[in-house]
């Protein structure tokens, strides 16, 4: 038992670091190769508010599981349930469908704007940026303010795009920079078409997470479940039922048991992840590599 305590303590103390290791941002590029990294407390200076009480939140929790059960392979799974669980049970990540739905609501104020025929294209984008969704918003004042400054219509399209990073907004961007360096008639008829399409990828969004929130849902219920099953074995750990997972080889099962449920968590999470689309507009990165 004595081995078993060594044995977990020094796996929790490797935990620990590995977990600071990875809520750290990302380090800054070095000036020159004499420069050092960030130190230890600088990472964990830098680590969000909310992370780092989530953090120690999931260390008193374990260590007053294992005080009051026994088991010191709880030092370990609490901490890392508080942390891991709302990762991979999380909400959706909706940005792309926002993105589409936004993407739409602008091109059909750019198909209406152009349609008079009453102003130029820098203009036509002057005048839906007051109209323009707040997931966009930024972009599209950056490329007005890009448009009547020094750069050329079509490198602020570009820039757009790159910005974006998205194969839809690549066909919206190519059609205004068709009629930039073209001044081709028709602007109006294709942004609307563009923007028929672009609803119809939304709808397809809308249904697709809808569906996969689905088995979600079923897997929120089943943690739920052995989140039941664990403060039970905390709680009731010196009965003789339960005091089978105090043994060392009580904790091994419980260990495997909980790595195959935290495997399947790990395989229904990554049901849910689409590939992205390939972009349209080739950059200079892209065309490099």
């Amino acid at each position: 038992m004595a081995l078993l305590a060594a044995l977990a303590g020094a796996v929790f103390v490797t935990g620990i670091i590995l977990l600071v290791r990875a809520f750290r941002p990302a380090p800054p590029k070095p000036i020159s190769k004499k420069s050092s990294g960030p130190t230890l407390t600088q990472r964990w200076k830098a680590v969000s508010r909310r992370t780092m009480n989530t953090i120690i939140l999931g260390l008193i929790a374990g260590v007053a599981a294992a005080a009051i059960s026994g088991i010191i392979l709880l030092l370990i799974i609490v901490p890392a349930a508080v942390i891991g669980l709302p990762l991979l049970l999380g909400k959706q990540d909706t940005r792309e469908r926002d993105l589409l739905s936004a993407l739409e609501a602008w091109t059909r104020s750019l198909a209406s704007t152009a349609e008079t025929g009453e102003f130029t294209l820098r203009e036509v984008v002057d005048v839906t940026r007051a109209s323009t969704p707040a997931i966009i918003r930024v972009p599209v004042d950056r490329l007005a303010a890009r448009m009547n400054g020094s750069w050329s219509s079509s490198a602020a399209l570009r820039a757009f795009a790159d910005e974006l990073d998205n194969p839809w907004a690549d066909e919206v961007t190519i059609y205004l920079i068709q009629a930039a360096e073209f001044s081709s008639g028709g602007l109006a008829t294709a942004l609307d078409g563009v923007a028929d399409n672009l609803a119809v990828q939304t709808a397809m969004r809308f249904e697709i997470y809808n569906e996969q929130d689905k088995p979600r849902r079923t897997m929120r219920t089943m943690t739920l479940i052995v989140g039941i099953v664990l403060v039970g074995i905390v709680l009731f750990s010196h009965t003789p039922q339960i005091a089978t997972y105090r043994t060392p080889v009580g904790q091994v099962l419980l260990a495997v048991i909980l790595a195959g449920f935290v495997a399947l968590l790990i395989w229904a999470k990554s049901l849910t992840r689409t590939r992205p689309e390939p972009r349209i507009i080739i950059t200079d990165t892209e065309a490099r590599r």
